[in-house]
């Protein structure tokens, strides 16, 4: 029965520290997580093509270093480090992306509170049982992965052609 304990209240402190974390990474890196969620807005496709490689390459890589003794192994937890890494920093982006979405339909509030309800969305959505599990939480993973790639590196969509007029109508 203990061990039944272990596991829900280790699961319940996850699900309640997971909003937290990615509130917090939206608040102490605010440029990468908008780019990301640029990049989730404005070319979600583009992100998952890149996501799929990078997520291939991940998981090949620890499939086969992980039962490699020594630095194989540490390569394998480095590399499984580093992935679920960039899936939290797109989960941030993800749950920016959400808030600015959700801020439209609630009334004005902070932006914290819109970042918060954005994250619990996200997670939510993702333990919604079958279709979260096994469709939402592996395509929107995919999907944030490459976009955590593009926002690392910099890389924003292209302005559209009526944001381009936008621009020079301000000039």
């Amino acid at each position: 029965m203990v061990d039944v304990y272990i596991v829900v209240y280790t699961l319940l402190g996850i699900l309640i520290c997971l909003p937290a974390l990615l509130l917090a990474l939206n608040l102490l890196m605010p440029k990468i997580t908008q780019r990301i969620e640029t990049r989730l807005e404005k070319t979600p496709g583009k992100s998952f093509v890149l996501g799929v490689p990078v997520t291939a390459a991940f998981l090949l890589w620890i499939a086969i270093t992980a039962n490699i003794p020594g630095l194989g192994q540490g390569s394998a937890f480095l590399a499984a480090f580093v992935g679920m890494g960039l899936g939290t920093l797109g989960a941030a982006g993800m749950s920016r992306l959400l808030a600015k979405r959700v801020q439209v339909l609630v009334s004005s509030s902070s932006e914290a509170l819109s970042l918060l309800r954005g994250a619990v969305m996200y997670e939510l959505a993702c333990l919604f049982p079958i279709v979260g599990w096994f469709l939402f939480a592996p395509v929107v993973g995919i999907t944030v992965i490459g976009a955590a790639v593009f926002g690392l590196l910099g890389w924003l969509p292209r302005p559209s052609v009526s944001e381009q007029v936008v621009v020079a109508s301000q000039q």
